[in-house]
């Protein structure tokens, strides 16, 4: 079992080129790199990032963008608003050729902004399957994440839209806490991504904590590798918390070492 970990996890305190050698410290090899900011997406910034990222022999499995600086515009309907947008989404598939990466997680359209009707629906299926493209002809892969604030928290919308793509390229992520806030099972958002799920984000949670560290919670570990094997998923699990989620940077490997009880459990 592959255990991963975010640089997403040292937000704020740390910027994303520093957390490179804290992670392979604590003896990590798969990273999911979030560049947070559009800077941190530029071709120059994502060499010296990789030079760092080969160094300490980490592998990045995936990366994710600051996506409510881009993402939501993307499906804008003010043409200006999203032609920059583009500009920054072929931005971050280059960085994230750049770093190795085989996927890109991505939120998607903001719900916020969009119904359920038929034709909205089909509108942002045709952009999805052109983003698909772009990142496909790039080396890699739009993983569609569920988040509670965005359309994907439905497994019925991510269901429509992905009847309306013909685009391989399209693949998901699914979010353990975003799939508690928005109250599905991951049962449910399986049943829509069945054997095109490639990454899995984990962290816990309790009554009144949305997010916590794996193991912290009450998220039954070995029950979820159950389900998850039965689905045929077989990638890295990526623990993404948020920095007031722990006190000390230990915690983080303890949590580490804690999932990978978990798989023993379920082999017992």
């Amino acid at each position: 079992m592959d255990i991963g970990i975010s640089t997403a996890c040292f937000y704020p305190e740390l910027f994303t080129e520093d957390t490179i050698k804290i992670i392979a410290d604590m003896g990590f090899k798969t990273i999911e790199v979030f560049l947070e900011t559009a800077s941190e997406y530029r071709e120059d910034y994502c060499l010296r990032l990789r030079e760092s990222i080969e160094k300490y022999n980490l592998n990045v499995y995936s990366v994710h963008s600051f996506a409510v600086q881009h993402e939501p515009f993307l499906f804008d309907k003010y043409g200006p608003r999203k032609e920059d947008a583009w500009q920054t989404f072929m931005e971050v598939v280059k960085g994230a050729q750049i770093l190795g990466a085989k996927n890109i997680t991505f939120h998607g359209p903001s719900r916020k902004w969009f119904d359920n009707e038929s034709s909205e629906l089909i509108e942002i299926a045709a952009e999805m399957n052109r983003l698909g493209r772009y990142a496909g002809r790039n080396g890699v892969a739009l993983a569609w994440e569920n988040v509670y604030w965005c359309l994907s928290h439905d497994p019925g919308i991510i269901e429509q839209v992905m009847n309306k793509i013909t685009n391989t390229d399209i693949n998901f992520t699914l979010d353990i806490k975003q799939a508690n806030r928005s109250r599905v099972s991951v049962e449910q958002y399986l049943e829509v991504m069945k054997g095109k799920l490639v990454n899995v984000h984990v962290n816990d949670f309790s009554p009144g904590n949305m997010c916590l560290l794996p193991g912290h919670g009450q998220v039954d570990y070995a029950g979820l590798y159950k389900t998850l094997d039965k689905a045929g998923y077989r990638g890295p699990f990526i623990i993404e918390v948020y920095r007031n989620n722990f006190s000390s940077y230990d915690e983080l490997a303890r949590a580490r070492d804690f999932l990978l009880s978990a798989e023993h459990r379920q082999d017992g």
